[in-house]
């Protein structure tokens, strides 16, 4: 039955058609929006052609009617019906506005497209309409045609085109291809560039630089790292084998397997500088592949224990230097019966960190062979803790026999004396060429001037680390008075930390042996002043030079009157003067944390020492990679150098 429409009553209804009556959606809505994308297209295409008159007139008769319909509309529906409908019109009405105005939106955007330039977006890839109107570029759909702003060909943009901020355009395939492999370039060059500084910074570790390898090296490293096959290459040199031991050591891997490579009956010497990997069992292997072994070096040999050294004793009988680095399982008492074993004729021992070599082992080996000893050398041995344990060594040491003395970091300041040093120096001094008392801390200038200066005519060798007893005065005293006691030089000289030291004291020793020096190391001699370096390098023929020594020479001369004020401080303005200091010989100088070294003084090193190679600056924060630095001379410590 037809639905009675001015009645009010309305027919039954489904529920989808409730629901799009609810939504707005109703049949009339549908019809008013489609006429609205038509009016749309009809003015899109009347900014580019404009429309007649007569059709614009059409549109606005079609509106006048189509509002003129709803209101007659309203006026025959009842007032119930009448509250709903004006809602649903409403609503209908506001939409439509909403349309209209996006419409309008996109008209405005797309004329300023057409009218403006394009410009840069942060995507590298399309913009979206409001991002192209904001940036007031042009813009480009996928799939449309566009100049490449490289190689200025035409393509097609896709969503992997790449859009170039700088030049403002897009880039074709090739050109993003070119682009991409140079940014891999450029990444690959970064890490290269990083791995090559950490290499410089590794060789500077390793005091070496980086350089190309010899053809030997090359083949050594390929050897290490296929250590478990060389066996196949047959002899190939005691030389190159402990080239091949020293690499292990340093890397760690030296152990139970390597160990045997590097073993045959014919060897006198052995060295291994790493044994923290190789156990007892495989240390065993070290007497019975090599009987004829004379001299046997061990360090970080913690596996070593009681039943190894028990059977060097009867199976190495021709061991006469034995040098042993962390051996702290092998007891005391094992340490006595070993000297006293009738297989064991030592002439040169050496032991370091271990506290179960006490004073009945010293005494022992004392006894059994202090007049053939021709080396000693004792470092870091707790259980060595009496004074008058130490006070035996010259009574047992044989005249003019002993070459190598090191009493080192002993475990209390008060063991190691001027008095026990000046006794035994009294004794065997005569034959001593190197003599080390690192640690040795209280000592002071007695010793340098009773003890060395009078009885070591052929010492080439003196380390002193950490004596900071000794006085500048008393140092330049002892080396001025010991050129007419050994008149050849020095050619090793350790003062780290000697911190009690000055410009006089250096002076004095360089004066004495720089023209001998092989390795000088001056770390942490803070009282170094920069006009002290500045004078030891300039030449004696400079005119400042010349009016200072004129000044000081004169200041020397003049009476002193305390009574004059202004004549105590011309004094003390005047410097002192210092002829120049030639090194023909030194290789390696320290002056780590020696702030008075900086980039002048750096050059003035490099010109004046020829044949210096290795140069460390550690600490010294006014030594930077702007300092001219001579080819073959390797600086190592600035904080420029980093990885």
């Amino acid at each position: 039955m037809p639905r009675n429409t001015s009645s009010g009553v309305r027919g039954p209804n489904s529920a989808l058609t409730e629901f799009l009556r609810n939504e707005g959606i109703t049949e009339n809505f549908n019809r008013r929006r489609q006429e609205v994308v038509a009016a749309e297209t009809d003015t899109s295409e009347a900014e580019v052609t404009p429309a007649p008159a007569s059709a614009r007139t059409r549109t606005r008769t079609r509106t006048r009617a189509r509002a003129s319909t709803r209101t007659r509309s309203r006026a025959t529906i009842g007032d119930d019906d009448d509250d709903d409908d004006d809602d649903e019109e409403e609503e209908e009405d506001e939409e439509i506005t909403q349309i209209k105005e996006a419409a309008k939106r996109k008209r405005r955007a797309a004329a300023k497209r057409r009218n403006s330039p394009s410009e840069s977006s942060d995507s590298d890839f399309d913009l979206s309409d409001e991002d192209a109107l904001a940036n007031g570029s042009k813009f480009k759909k996928f799939g449309e045609e566009d100049e490449c702003v490289d190689c200025e060909s035409t393509f097609l943009i896709t969503v992997y085109s790449r859009y170039d901020k700088d030049r403002k355009g897009y880039l074709c395939e090739t050109c993003n291809e070119e682009l991409k492999k140079r940014e891999r370039n450029a990444r690959r060059n970064q890490l290269n560039a990083r791995k090559k500084r950490k290499k410089m910074a590794s060789a500077l570790l390793d005091k070496t630089e980086v350089k190309v390898p010899s053809l030997q090296d090359i083949c050594i490293k390929r050897i290490t790292q296929n250590i478990e096959d060389v066996d196949v290459l047959g002899d190939i040199g005691q030389a190159n084998l402990n080239k091949i031991s020293k690499i292990l050591s340093r890397n760690r891997s030296l152990n139970n397997s390597t160990i045997s490579l590097f073993l045959n009956p014919g060897l006198k010497s052995l060295e291994f500088w790493d044994c923290s990997n190789v156990d007892s069992d495989s240390l065993n292997k070290i007497a019975s592949y090599c009987p004829g072994l004379e001299s046997l070096t061990l360090f970080m040999c913690g596996h070593l224990h009681n039943d190894n050294l028990k059977y060097y004793s009867t199976n190495l009988c021709n061991l006469k230097e034995l040098s042993l680095n962390g051996p702290f399982l092998i007891s005391d008492i094992m340490w006595q019966d070993y000297f006293e074993s009738p297989g064991t004729n030592l002439s040169m021992f050496e032991i370091r960190n271990t506290h179960r070599f006490g004073n009945d082992s010293l005494i022992c080996l004392l006894e059994n062979f202090g007049k053939e000893l021709t080396s000693l050398k004792l470092s870091r041995l707790d259980g060595l803790n009496s004074a008058a344990i130490y006070e035996l060594i010259p009574h047992y040491l044989e005249t003019n026999s002993l070459i190598s003395l090191e009493l080192s970091y002993p475990t209390s300041e008060d063991l190691i004396t001027d008095e026990l040093l000046i006794n035994i120096l009294s004794v065997t001094g005569e034959t001593i060429t190197n003599l080390n008392v690192d640690g040795c801390i209280n000592l002071t200038d007695k010793f340098l001037l009773e003890g060395v200066c009078k009885f070591c005519p052929n010492l080439t060798s003196l380390s002193m680390k950490l004596v900071d007893q000794v006085t500048n005065e008393g140092f330049a005293k002892a080396f001025t008075d010991y050129k007419e006691v050994n008149s050849s030089g020095l050619t090793e000289v350790a003062l780290t930390k000697c911190t009690g030291l000055g410009d006089e004291a250096i002076y004095s020793l360089l004066s004495h042996s720089s023209h001998t020096l092989l390795e000088l190391n001056l770390n942490s001699i803070h009282k170094i002043t920069r006009h002290f370096w500045l004078q030891i390098f300039t030449d004696d023929y400079n005119a400042s030079k010349k009016a200072l020594k004129e000044a000081v020479e004169q200041e020397e001369l003049q009476p002193q009157n305390n009574e004059n004020d202004d004549d105590e401080e011309v004094s003390q303005n005047i410097q002192k003067y210092f002829a120049e200091i030639k090194f023909p010989l030194l290789t390696t100088l320290d002056v780590g944390f020696v702030r008075s070294v900086d980039n002048e003084i750096l050059e003035l090193v490099g010109e004046k020492c020829s044949k210096l190679k290795i140069l460390e600056v550690y600490g010294n924060n006014k030594c930077t990679s702007r300092a001219k630095i001579r080819e073959g001379l390797l600086v190592i410590g600035r904080q420029s150098d980093c990885i």
